[in-house]
């Protein structure tokens, strides 16, 4: 049966974008931009710590910061100002 495994996504910021390919060793490459030469990868959360240390020990990686997707909470409602619902009334 299929598991559901918690991915955790993290932002490498490279000196240079030559680097890259070599990120696809750590996870799974989602976006890059040439313009701000950053990498967006995905991971397994499990993983999370010992791939941000490893990395960080790379001469080819400015600086890293985890994404806080997860701490979002996605549950929006959608407010109702009070002059709305007297507009809809008359």
């Amino acid at each position: 049966m299929f598991k559901e495994t918690q991915r955790q996504a993290m932002y490498v910021w490279l000196y240079s974008m030559k680097w890259k390919k070599k990120l696809q060793h750590y996870g799974t490459i989602y976006y890059t931009s040439p313009k701000m030469k950053y990498v967006m990868l995905y991971f397994n959360s499990t993983r999370a710590p010992e791939v941000k240390k490893e990395l960080l020990s790379k001469k080819f990686v400015k600086r890293i910061s985890m994404a806080h997707r997860k701490e979002l909470d996605e549950h929006f409602e959608m407010k109702v100002s009070n002059k709305d619902t007297e507009e809809e009334e008359k």
